[in-house]
């Protein structure tokens, strides 16, 4: 191993046999490297391939099946070279095939992927649709949090899995902490109608003119991003042009800069909706900001040139008008602020802070089943075409924004009951700013129908 080699972490896929272990390695490379075929025991001897994602170098390791010592021919040394690989990796990709469910093998490569000690990234591969995606959390019994859910067959969920893996290994010096996943700045779009200070706003953090302010709706057109760092925090501000209503939106450069504007919103965490006090919240504003959350973002309701309505303004009556006239809003936090005057920039921030704290929370499925349990009680499910619908299990199954699968006895569980449900989990989590996203997946209550 040359000393290049040797100073870049190294990733080791393992798995018991045919779960796919080398059709995702050459998805991962972006070429044909391992031989793959549809029957077990094909790799013999790890195959390794330099990858470089985001600006970090890391070494990918394919390896033989975990197991299958009573069919597969030289089974047994294809284990020990295996284990010999896995006792010299930074950290493993532990790959199930979620079509074939929970095997016994399984828990024998969880078992000693614990024991060696290093961290683990656990994928459910062929999950080529919602049905499989569903099937995934099964793997919890093995006492580990809900996989993450690939087709490497197709190439679905690749994206997720690299910024896992990035996540779960060492920064390699100052250059590789930098872009480092943990590292990056988090994205916040300022978006609104024209003319409610988006442009002042982003200036007035960076402390110097970065965008064009005029009085004039319709003065940005481009998408500004600006690097900024408050309270040891990296933030990408993103200024973007005023959205109008559809109907007066022109031809030309104004269409052109909504939709980049859009685009803007989709590639950010979170979205500061910036509104004005004399109106209080507009359907236009109402749209933005339904917009930010329905891509799943975070969103922020920041009410600026709250100077103009004097010291005695009652900032909680228009907060709550603002929730009355708009309900489905009312899990994003409202912050008030003059940007003019500099005042309430840091409670903007702080809210932000919050937001995405919530986008990207991680919750344990023993809390998750807890909540769903105490639910049921304060209020029984309902009656489904003729039968009583039962919550048996659930876990949570994405971040960004949090995404919580239940399996239950019936389909179409009733709207009323599932904005019951998440009302639980929001009294009970810290969930301000994100969206939640509930799914339920039927299932017999004696276990899963498996083809």
């Amino acid at each position: 191993m040359s000393a290049e080699q040797a100073s870049e972490p190294t990733v080791v896929i393992v798995g018991r046999p045919n779960v796919g272990k080398s059709t995702l390695f050459n998805r991962l490379i972006g070429r044909r490297r391992a031989i793959t075929l549809d029957v077990p025991g094909v790799t013999r001897d790890p195959v390794s391939e330099a990858v470089e994602w985001n600006g970090r170098r890391l070494r990918l390791v394919d390896t033989g099946g975990l197991g299958g010592e009573d069919v597969i021919d030289l089974a047994e040394r294809v284990h020990e070279h295996t284990m010999k690989t896995i006792a010299g990796a930074d950290a493993a990709v532990v790959v199930f095939d979620v079509r074939a469910g929970v095997s016994p093998l399984d828990r024998d490569t969880v078992e000693t992927i614990q024991r060696c000690g290093i961290p683990a990234v656990y994928v459910a591969n062929k999950a080529d649709g919602p049905a499989q995606e569903a099937e995934a959390v099964e793997f919890c019994r093995l006492g580990i949090e809900p996989p993450l859910t690939v087709s490497a067959e197709h190439g679905g969920g690749l994206a997720q899995l690299r910024q896992a893996i990035l996540e779960c290994i060492p920064a390699r010096g100052p250059e590789e902490a930098l872009a480092s996943g943990a590292e990056a700045p988090i994205r916040v779009a300022l978006v609104g109608r024209p003319n409610v200070g988006k442009s002042s706003l982003l200036n007035r953090i960076a402390g110097h003119e970065l965008a064009l302010v005029d009085d004039r709706p319709g003065t940005t057109r481009d998408v500004v991003d600006t690097l900024v760092e408050r309270g040891g925090r990296r933030y990408l501000l993103v200024d973007t042009a005023g959205m109008r209503r559809p109907s007066r939106v022109g031809a030309g450069v104004e269409r052109l800069s909504v939709r980049r504007s859009i685009a803007a919103i989709r590639r950010a965490e979170v979205a500061v909706v910036m509104i004005e006090p004399d109106e209080g919240m507009t359907d236009q504003d109402a749209r933005i900001a339904r917009l930010a959350w329905d891509e799943g973002r975070a969103v922020v309701i920041a009410v600026n040139k709250i100077d103009r309505l004097g010291e005695g303004a009652d900032r909680a009556a228009l907060a709550a008008e603002t929730l009355r006239r708009y309900p489905t809003l009312g899990s994003a936090p409202i912050v008030f602020l003059s940007v003019l005057r500099s005042q309430g920039i840091d409670d903007c921030f702080a809210a932000i802070d919050r937001a995405v704290a919530a986008h990207r929370i991680e919750i344990r499925t023993t809390d998750i089943n807890r909540i769903v349990a105490a639910a049921a009680e304060r209020r029984q499910p309902p009656v489904v075409a003729g039968r009583r619908l039962h919550l048996l299990y659930a876990a949570q199954t994405g971040r960004r924004p949090p995404t919580i699968t239940l399996f239950v006895n019936r389909s179409g569980v009733p709207a009323d009951y599932t904005r019951f449900l998440e009302r639980c989990f929001r009294e009970a989590l810290p969930l301000e700013g994100t969206p939640l996203r509930l799914r339920f997946h039927r299932r017999s209550s004696h276990g899963p129908h498996r083809r």
